[in-house]
């Protein structure tokens, strides 16, 4: 018995050091300093926070009491920004996350500067030298296609590439689970995978004057293999 023990040890052990890496999942649970999520800070001052709220809220839409982050954009631009120097994006290079838009800007586009509005994005930035920065965002988009890519920047130093992921044709209220392999994006877009970057949650309305309200169920970086599982 004594050996069957022993040999069951081991092959646990053996799992455990080939085993994937761990994921890294922030599910808005704890709220830290100003009611946004602990170890997240608010970004976007100059833009109009504090009339951009973010804080994490109860939500029991799937018949469940669980927390929830909440962008809440009066006719302003903000977020929060997240330093996600433990991620690994060699490891664990999709983030996979789910969410929802309660209100839309009206009319917003982000193909046109004057309307670039966004009920939320998702953005992964990092530094590029000691002042220019470069983005990926995930947007859910109004009035701009499923599937659109563009660039833009941002006070001249931020380089942003969106991706559209969803637009106006998802209804109101609905969750959606998404999945991205940030370091094959970064990889086409800019020829390169971050080793170190930020992650951002942003909500945009101050170009349509609009209020806008989204939320973020969870948000997780897991290893590639991981990304086709719930």
């Amino acid at each position: 018995m004594s050996k069957l023990i022993a040999f069951c040890l081991l092959m646990f052990l053996s799992a455990q050091l080939y085993a994937a890496p761990a994921s890294f999942r922030e599910d808005f649970a704890r709220a830290g300093k100003n009611g946004v999520p602990q170890g997240w800070k608010t970004e976007g001052f100059k833009w109009g926070v504090p009339k951009t709220v973010c804080s994490i809220q109860k939500d029991s839409s799937d018949n469940e009491d669980k927390t929830v982050l909440q962008i809440k954009c009066d006719k302003s631009t903000g977020g929060i920004i997240f330093d996600a120097k433990a991620i690994d994006l060699t490891k664990t290079p999709v983030m996979r996350w789910r969410w929802r838009v309660l209100s839309y800007p009206v009319n917003g586009d982000g193909r046109n500067p004057k309307t670039d509005d966004q009920p939320v994005a998702v953005y992964v930035g990092m530094a590029d030298g000691m002042v220019s920065k470069k983005s990926v965002a995930y947007r859910w988009e109004y009035l701009t296609p499923k599937g659109y890519e563009g660039m833009t920047t941002y006070a001249k130093i931020l380089s942003v590439h969106f991706i559209t992921l969803r637009d106006r044709t998802t209804p109101v209220g609905e969750w959606v689970t998404e999945s991205r392999n940030v370091a094959e994006d970064f990889q086409r877009i800019y020829g390169v995978v971050p080793k170190a970057f930020a992650l951002s949650i942003i909500g945009n309305s101050q170009y349509t004057r609009s209020n806008t309200i989204a939320e973020v169920d969870y948000i997780e970086f897991v290893p590639a293999e991981s990304s086709a599982q719930k």
